[in-house]
């Protein structure tokens, strides 16, 4: 399932989801949602004329997306489904509900700094943390989504043990894999135990997968993200770390990272 952003470039997001169903021969769900505005200001009265141009532009809104989702998808070979709704709910629940009835959630990335708009696009940690199904984040800037090289980083955590699993059927397909952990000081003994463990899991896969592990020197995100552009990975499988507090999910700080990058990011929580 592809989550489209009505009003933003859906080239790059559209193009990974279709990239990705072509390798398992999937049909391909295409889902934009508007939320309308909505204002609860005690006696204060909101101009009917506001909810009426409202109204027609999520209707434009919703048309122009599913024009552009068709265009982008001419060339795909297997089946499409469109839906383009408005929804009362906030975005990310409407997404997650949907999302059972896919395998996978594709969604976009925005460029940095651009502000967010949450009656058109999903809170991007809240769809991660509340969909039940394994995310692939796309970059607005990535055009060509491959699946070729990829690198899993390890952490032994429930999330990281799901995040391998889910990704599985791509890594099985990949043409190298790397798997790796960024150790802390006395834990290296534990990292490449753990690193070895899951080498030998994929194995029994049929994956031949590279290890490394390596003394952690900055900020966890940006070594990573330095050992995928060394290694020149397509993409990047990782657990998702998040707290809720008071009711809304907050990434942890590596996972928040890897959501600004500009490579394609795989995540399970």
């Amino acid at each position: 399932m592809v989550s489209l952003a009505p009003g933003r470039d859906c080239r790059g997001v559209t193009g990974a989801a279709m990239e990705f169903g072509r390798r398992f021969g999937s049909v391909l769900l295409g889902r934009a949602f508007c939320r309308p505005i909505h204002c609860i200001c005690g006696d204060y009265s909101v101009p009917a004329a506001l909810f009426q141009e409202d109204r027609k532009q999520i209707e434009r809104h919703l048309r122009e997306a599913e024009a552009e989702f068709r265009s982008a998808v001419a060339t795909y070979d297997k089946p499409v489904d469109w839906k383009g709704e408005s929804s009362i709910e906030a975005l990310p629940e409407r997404f997650a509900r949907e999302a059972a009835a896919a395998d996978i959630v594709v969604a976009g990335v925005p460029k940095a700094g651009e502000p967010a708009d949450a009656t058109r696009q999903p809170d991007l940690c809240e769809l991660v943390m509340q969909a039940g199904r394994p995310v692939l984040l796309v970059p607005e800037s990535c055009q060509t989504a491959k699946f070729d090289r990829i690198i899993v980083a390890w952490k032994d955590t429930r999330e990281a043990r799901r995040a391998v699993a889910d990704a599985l059927p791509l890594l099985v397909k990949a043409r190298n894999v790397l798997v790796t952990e960024i150790f802390s000081p006395d834990d290296e003994a534990v990292a490449r135990e753990g690193v070895t463990r899951v080498a030998g899991w994929l194995a029994r896969h049929g994956i031949a997968a590279e290890q490394k592990v390596v003394a952690a020197e900055m900020a966890n995100a940006s070594q990573l993200t330095g050992l995928a552009r060394e290694y020149g990975a397509d993409l990047i499988v990782a657990g998702a770390y998040g707290h809720n507090r008071q009711g809304r999910w907050t990434l942890g700080g590596i996972t928040s990272e890897l959501l600004s990058g500009s490579r394609c990011v795989f995540l399970s929580h």
